[in-house]
C-alpha cells in the first residue's frame, strides 16, 4: 500500500458512499453520501460528487464523522498510563504533580506527550486541549511541542505551570515567545494557550496578572474551577462581576459552581468543559452536566488523567448520557419538575462542536461541512457490535467504540488507515516508552505492582 498520509496533497479526495454525520443543522445527516477534500479542507458533502481527478476512498461500510474533540487532557502523563486507579484529587496532586512529573526529564515528556497523542488519534480524537502542566524548564516545554508536531494531532497547548520550581523554569513569561516562535499561525495544527491557576487557588494578583495576560495576548486562559473540597469558593462570581471572564476563558470541572456562577458563566460566553470518568472517580464532585444545559451552554468533554481513566471518548460519552438521564428520571419518578433527557445527537454534539467552541475553533473544526478543515474519522459500521445500523447518530454513540475506528483524518492528512496508524515506527517507540516508565517509577519512588508491568518489552511487543 502506498503511504495513505499524502492525501493532503494538490489532488483532491473523494471519500465515497459513506453514512455521514456531519454534526451541522442546515445540512443534516446523510444515509450514504460522498465528501469531496482538497488542501486539507471540505470542499463538498452531497448524496453524489462527480471528482474524476480524485483519489478514492470507497466507504460503503463506513459511517463518516467529525474527529472527536477532547476537551481537557493532561497528555504528558501517558507513560504513567493507569498508575492511579483508586486515587482521589489530592493523592493525585501528590503523585503526579509532586512525583512523576519530578522525575521527568525532557525526553519523558516528549514520549509521554507522543503516547497519549497517538492514544487519541488512534481513538478517532482530531483535537485535544492539552493542559501541559509539565514546563520545568524550556527544554521541558519544546520537548512537549516537538511530540505534538511528531504526533500530527490538532492540539492547543495550554503552557502550563513547571513540574518542579526550581530547575530555571520560564512559566509564564516565555508565553510570549512562544507564541511568537512556535504558535505564529493560525493555519498550524498547534496553537496556544496559557495554562493557569483559578482565583480560587491562588493570590488574587497572581490569577489577575495571568488572566489580564493571556487577554492581551488575544489566548486562551484555561482553569481548574469549582471542584469538591479544593480551594475558595465563589471566586468565580466575583471575577465574572469583575468583568474577567469572557470567551477567552475556559473553566474546566466546574462541579460546585453556584447558580449565580454559572449565570455569570453563560452571560459572559465563558466555555466549559467537564471530565466526567475522572470527576466521578476521583472526587471532583458530579459532572455538572445539567447545569450546563440549564443556561443554555454547549459543554466539552475531557479525558483528563490517563493515569486513572481511559483514553477515548465512548467512555466519557455514556457517562454523561447515562448519568444526565438518570438525574431526568430521578426527578419525574419523585414528583418533582424533571429537564428532558438529551439525545444522542446532545452527546455527540459535546463530544464535537462543543469541543470546538472550547478551543475557539469553531469555524474550523467540529462539523462536516464546506470550509471547514477536514478533520474527520470513518467508522467501520459492518463490525458485529453495531451491525445492523438502523440510526446513524445512536449507532456511533451508543453501541460504537475504538475498535471501530478504521480512518483517521487531521486537516486532509491520513494518519490512521485500515485500523492501522501510519508515520510511526511503533515497535521502536514501544521500547522508548517502556524503557522512560521504568525509569520515572524508579526516579519517583513508585513501584511496578505486579509481575504483569514487568513485562520485557520483547514479550509486550509479541502480545
Amino acid at each position: 500500500m502506498s503511504n495513505p498520509r499524502s492525501s493532503s496533497s494538490s489532488r483532491p479526495l473523494l471519500i465515497r458512499g459513506c453514512g455521514i454525520v456531519t454534526m451541522d443543522e442546515a445540512a443534516g445527516d446523510l444515509g450514504s453520501g460522498d465528501i469531496l477534500i482538497e488542501d486539507g479542507k471540505i470542499v463538498a458533502v452531497a448524496p453524489h460528487i462527480d471528482a474524476p481527478d480524485a483519489k478514492v476512498i470507497e466507504a460503503s461500510n463506513m459511517i463518516a464523522m467529525p474527529g472527536f474533540i477532547d476537551g481537557h487532557r493532561h497528555l504528558w502523563e501517558g507513560i504513567a498510563r493507569h498508575a492511579l486507579p483508586t486515587d482521589n484529587l489530592m493523592e493525585y496532586f501528590h503523585r503526579v504533580n509532586h512525583g512523576f512529573a519530578s522525575a521527568y526529564t525532557p525526553d519523558d515528556v516528549y514520549l509521554g506527550t507522543l503516547l497519549s497523542a497517538l492514544g487519541a488519534l488512534d481513538a478517532g480524537i482530531t483535537t485535544v486541549f492539552d493542559w501541559a502542566h509539565i514546563q520545568t524548564t524550556p527544554e521541558h516545554t519544546s520537548a512537549a511541542i516537538a511530540a505534538l508536531r511528531d504526533a500530527g494531532l490538532r492540539t492547543v497547548f495550554g503552557y502550563g505551570p513547571p513540574g518542579r520550581q526550581d530547575r530555571g523554569h520560564q512559566w509564564p513569561h516565555d508565553l510570549l515567545r512562544l507564541q511568537k516562535e512556535d504558535f505564529s499561525s493560525r493555519d498550524q495544527l498547534l496553537t496556544l494557550a496559557l495554562a493557569s491557576s483559578s482565583p480560587e487557588h491562588c493570590p488574587d494578583e497572581v490569577a489577575k496578572a495571568h488572566f489580564a495576560m493571556a487577554k492581551d495576548a488575544d489566548l486562551i486562559i484555561t482553569v481548574h474551577a469549582a471542584m469538591n473540597g479544593f480551594g475558595e469558593k465563589e471566586q468565580i462570581l466575583r471575577f465574572g462581576k469583575e468583568g474577567l471572564l469572557g470567551p477567552h476563558v475556559q473553566l474546566v470541572h466546574c462541579n460546585t459552581l453556584t447558580s449565580e456562577e454559572w449565570r455569570v458563566v453563560a452571560d459572559t460566553n465563558t466555555s466549559v468543559c467537564f471530565t466526567p470518568s475522572a470527576e466521578m472517580q476521583m472526587g471532583h464532585g458530579v459532572p455538572p452536566i445539567q447545569p450546563s444545559i440549564d443556561v443554555g451552554i454547549i459543554p466539552s468533554i475531557g479525558i483528563d488523567v490517563e493515569t486513572s481513566v481511559p483514553g477515548d471518548m465512548w467512555t466519557q460519552m455514556r457517562i454523561v448520557y447515562a448519568l444526565q438521564r438518570m438525574q431526568s428520571h430521578e426527578l419525574r419518578y419523585s414528583g418533582a419538575e424533571a429537564p428532558a433527557c438529551i439525545d444522542c445527537n446532545d452527546l455527540l454534539r459535546y463530544a464535537t462542536i462543543g469541543g470546538a467552541i472550547n478551543a475557539r475553533l469553531q469555524d474550523q473544526i467540529g462539523r462536516i461541512a464546506s470550509g471547514l478543515q477536514a478533520d474527520l474519522v470513518l467508522l467501520r459500521a459492518d463490525m458485529i457490535n453495531v451491525m445492523p445500523v438502523n440510526d446513524l447518530k445512536s449507532a456511533v454513540a451508543l453501541n460504537m467504540d475504538a475498535r471501530n475506528v478504521d480512518t483517521v483524518m487531521v486537516a486532509g492528512r491520513i494518519v490512521k488507515r485500515g485500523g492501522t496508524l501510519f508515520g510511526h515506527d511503533l515497535n521502536a517507540l514501544a521500547r522508548r516508552f517502556y524503557a522512560a516508565r521504568d525509569r520515572v517509577y524508579a526516579d519517583a519512588n513508585e513501584p511496578l505492582k505486579s509481575p504483569q508491568h514487568r513485562l520485557s518489552v520483547e514479550a509486550a511487543l509479541q502480545n
